[in-house]
Order: structure tokens, then sequence, then C-alpha cells
């Protein structure tokens, strides 16, 4: 599966405050607030998971696997697919089908047992499409430091970083620091 973000988080990890104390500086409210976004991003990218609270769309072609990325998932809202016979998306009802498996990481969609899946169309592409939403409730304290000492080091290397553009890596003494909540695989 892959995934396409729908929603983008409507909040950052760290407030503007907090990484002016981090920074210890007033004013900039623009070019910080465009770091924290920034580095929110790169620590998303590395981790492949969700900091905040956004809604995804992930595409699949196979029943077989649906596992969606950038967990925790907290939610799906809805599972659609064209079937055999269909043009248009039909939407699979949760209560007859599917449960939603958000304890584990990442989060999957499972049939229920003795379910019969429906018949996708052959040689559409992307014939699976889950909506979900993603996100901590509360951001992991480990990680939330990491993002500041980001800040840090691209407010003072500023010329080793450009806001906007691709994103450069994270330094390896950041990456320590959160290596522990790495998803592989997608």
């Amino acid at each position: 599966m892959y995934a396409v973000l729908k929603t983008p988080p409507a909040t950052e990890p760290i407030t503007l405050a907090e990484a002016q104390a981090q920074l210890k500086v007033d004013g900039e409210d623009d070019y910080i607030n465009a770091l924290i976004s920034t580095a929110r991003v790169m620590v998303e990218r590395y981790l492949n998971r969700s900091l905040i609270t956004q809604t995804w769309t992930a595409y699949s072609d196979d029943w077989c696997d649906l596992e969606l990325p950038y967990p925790p998932l907290i939610s799906v809202t809805s599972v659609k697919y064209y079937g055999l016979d269909s043009q248009t998306l039909t939407t699979l009802d949760p209560t007859q089908y599917y449960w939603v498996d958000n304890v584990k990481e990442p989060g999957c969609i499972e049939f229920k047992y003795g379910t019969v899946k429906p018949l996708l169309m052959y040689s559409r592409p992307n014939r699976i499409e889950v909506e979900y939403v993603a996100g901590y409730s509360a951001v992991p304290e480990p990680i939330k430091h990491a993002i500041k000492i980001l800040i840090t080091d691209m407010y003072k290397n500023r010329d080793q970083y450009m806001i906007g553009a691709n994103v450069n890596k994270i330094p390896n003494y950041i990456t320590d620091l959160i290596h522990t909540y790495k998803i592989y695989g997608f």
C-alpha cells in the first residue's frame, strides 16, 4: 500500500513559544514557524509515522495487504473498492466485512472470519481506497525533544538547510534519540 496525505495536521507538536524558548530568541515568528513545520515533516519522514492527527488515503491493488502506512492509526473512515462490474467506488460495510486492528503497528484492516472478499475490477490500478486518520494523541517527549534540537540545528546552521525545498538528512545525534520509534517496511 501507499498513502497520500489528504488533510495535513492543523497544529504542530512544538509551539512557537516552545521553539523560541529553545532558541533563546524573541521575534522571527514566521521563520521559526517554518522551522517547526519543516522539522516535523523531516522527523515524520524519518520515522514513517504521523506525529499529529492527519487524514490519509491509502491505495492497494489487492485485498491481501491492508496495512496502513504512517501510524499510529486512530480510525478508518472508509474502505472503498472498484468491483468487478463497477466503474464507481463501492463502500464496504465494516459491520459485515472487516474490523480494524489499531493495536499493532502499523494498523491494519482484517476481514471477518468467513467473509467473502468482493471481486475487484481487473487491470485497474488502485482498486482499493482506504481513508483513515492517524497521529498521536500526545507526541512522545523524546520525539518532541528531537524536533526542538533539530529546530536549533537548522536555526544555527541556516546555510545547510533550505526551508520549503527538499529537506536534508537529519543529523545522527538527533536520529539516535528517536530511532526506537522508527517504523520499517514502507
